[in-house]
């Protein structure tokens, strides 16, 4: 079929205007979404998989992080194996069910939460006057103070369990009706049904914690029957519906113990009324079983010494994240003991810097604050380390690249190829030199820098073996020894080492370990001019993730924000909103999941420039590993 020229730009003009629509749709739904103005009521504290809000004046879903803030209207709803803890700004606490939705609108004096599906778990603080009013198909409770849990299916009316304190539950024709402690309501199309509840379940609490020692842990279950009822089954599901049970058993007394693997689990029990043939069943409460994950200080480590001169060190003090835990408390001390504490802080970060010790010996520890009921904290060893006076500041010492090690082509191409050595907030500056011989008597570069980081004209130096030297000079001119020795080899390609092999069976000798490698960017300085996006790839070895959660963080003076957060099932990430990043510092956190496990996380660094090194003071720099921490601060 001909089209004529006419019949052509039509054609044109639809096709553009189906592509621009098309561009607009994907930039909205993919855009974040600022708090802005709107009132922050709560927070969320601990979150499994996946949550999302939707604010009022919006239809776009975003997925919550741990602690997020929360705003009146938000509407809140949770993925499947999902789990979420809300504390309102009164002290009223949400546990969120997996599959469950809610809007919470506390506008007036009269607070609402409107429920849609799932199952929540409401604690309310007695010491607030105002009831929690929760309306859901046209019924309305009221909840006056204590523990109440609430349930709905897609199969199963409303039902509301009363563990503690006073709820009132009004009907479609307007009368209220007690639901006393100990008692559930039923919410049918005849009527609402009030019954006592017929198990009391006492253990395990709904929200606990539990171990893996290592690969399975003995949960203990006990409970309560009313009179009335008799012959209790235990069940015991992977899915708050209970469609597919791997433990119902018939069980006598008010106890019974099971070995348990990791995962989240849903219980129960179901009993025979003695008055008629139905079954009735009680609550269900849910309960976590996961791995010891390791909790220790990273840095400084145990007998570090952090000399200085003139002015205070800058000491960080860094530990490893807990995913169980919603907060942190440092406690350091001079004494073993940890008596009399000299800094006591509660965070929500897993570092914090210091620029008032004294010189002396110092001891710390941190208290993982657990996000689960009933589930003791976790504590870190006592670690100490030394902050001491000397007379000179010490000679420089190199962080990056490893002695003998190689530098690629490919790593110049890419800007990863730099000079890292740690920084002394009493230097005013470093001389860096490079040759070609370890004598140091054949130089090829040299250039002095205020930062603690540099890039070489690598085209200049070409290929072959370098030795390289740093002097510092402090404020009064005065000059420090020469750092050690840095040997290194520029190379078109790095050597690929062979894997060890077994001469008897000519296969690897062992198991390649779970292995998480930062690629890019990391430990360089990222040139911005002109790019439309910022590149985030890495490579796992040794073990098959199904997800990646990764997460970006400016670095602002001493503080550490998180900006961009983003689940992949790729191993890299294109960042194209550039509007959320600035010139400086930052650091990436990337965690590796399977089964909704962790199994492996690594962090990488990296510096934001429009023009490389000219915009950039040394109060911006600031490099992280997973064993320390390093700044230069003025």
């Amino acid at each position: 079929m001909n089209l004529d020229k006419r019949d052509r730009l039509v054609l044109f003009t639809l096709l553009s205007v189906a592509v621009l629509f098309t561009i607009l749709f994907y930039l909205d739904i993919n855009r974040k979404i600022g708090i802005g103005d709107r009132e922050v009521v709560g927070t969320i504290f601990f979150k499994n998989n996946i949550v999302q809000r939707k604010f009022e004046d919006e239809v776009i879903w975003e997925k919550l992080e741990n602690n997020s803030s929360l705003t009146n209207k938000d509407t809140i709803r949770s993925e499947a194996f999902s789990d979420a803890l809300i504390r309102l700004k009164d002290g009223t606490e949400i546990n969120i069910d997996e599959n469950s939705m809610f809007n919470l609108d506390l506008t007036g004096e009269e607070p609402n939460l409107e429920f849609t599906q799932g199952s929540l778990e409401v604690k309310k603080n007695d010491s607030q006057k105002s009831q929690l009013k929760i309306t859901s198909s046209g019924s309305e409770i009221n909840v006056d103070s204590g523990n109440v849990k609430i349930e709905r299916s897609k199969e199963r009316e409303l039902s509301l369990f009363v563990e503690k304190g006073k709820t009132t539950v009004k009907q479609k024709d307007g009368k209220s009706v007690a639901v006393d402690e100990g008692k559930k309501a039923e919410f049918k199309k005849t009527g609402i049904e009030i019954k006592k509840i017929p198990v009391v379940l006492l253990a395990p609490s709904s929200q606990k914690l539990f171990y893996a020692e290592p690969d399975d842990v003995s949960v203990h279950f006990q409970w309560k029957v009313e009179s009335g009822y008799e012959d209790p089954i235990l069940e015991i599901s992977r899915s708050p519906n209970f469609q597919m049970t791997f433990i119902n058993e018939k069980v006598e007394g008010t106890q019974a113990d099971f070995r348990l693997k990791e995962g989240t689990f849903y219980w129960r029990l179901k009993v025979k009324n003695k008055t008629g043939n139905g079954s009735e069943f009680s609550e269900i409460n849910k309960f976590f079983v996961t791995q010891l994950e390791s909790f220790h200080g990273e840095s400084p480590e145990q007998g570090t010494v952090i000399p200085f001169v003139q002015t205070y060190p800058l000491v960080t003090l860094t530990w490893t994240k807990l995913s169980t835990a919603n907060s942190y408390k440092l406690i350091v001390s001079n004494s073993p003991k940890l008596t009399n504490p000299i800094k006591q802080l509660e965070t929500t970060a897993n570092q914090i810097s210091y620029d008032d010790f004294k010189e002396g010996i110092y001891y710390w520890k941190v208290i993982g604050k657990s996000a689960f009921p009933d589930t003791k904290d976790r504590e870190s060893q006592t670690l100490s380390f030394t902050v001491k006076k000397q007379n000179n500041v010490p000679a420089p010492k190199w962080l990056r690249p490893s002695p003998n090690s190689e530098i690629s082509a490919d790593e110049i191409k890419q800007n990863q190829a730099i000079l890292i050595w740690d920084g002394n907030a009493e230097l005013k500056s470093y001389q860096l030199k490079i040759s070609k011989d370890s004598k140091m008597a054949n130089i090829v570069f040299s250039e002095e820098t205020a930062s603690n980081f540099l890039v070489p004209n690598w085209s200049q130096l070409g290929k072959g073996t370098f030795y390289a030297t740093i002097i510092g000079k402090s404020k009064e001119g005065k000059e420090t020894e020469t750092s050690a020795l840095l040997s290194f080899a520029v190379v078109d390609k790095k050597k690929i080492p062979e894997p060890e092999v077994d001469p008897n069976e000519n296969k690897p000798a062992q198991k390649l370990e779970p292995k998480l490698e930062m690629m890019s960017p990391n430990g360089t300085v990222v040139q911005m001019k002109g790019k439309s996006s910022l590149e985030f790839q890495w490579k796992v070895t040794g073990v098959t993730g199904e997800r990646y959660d990764l997460v970006l963080y400016q670095h602002t003076g001493d503080k550490k924000t998180a900006i961009y957060k983003i689940t992949t099932k790729e191993s890299k990430h294109t960042l194209k909103d550039l509007s959320i990043l600035d010139e400086g510092s930052f650091s990436w956190d990337l965690s590796v999941y399977k089964d909704s496990s962790l199994l492996l996380s690594r962090k990488g660094s990296f510096i934001l420039a429009l023009d490389q090194f000219k915009s950039l003071k040394p109060s911006d720099i600031e490099f992280i590993s997973p064993k320390r921490l390093y700044k230069e601060k003025r």
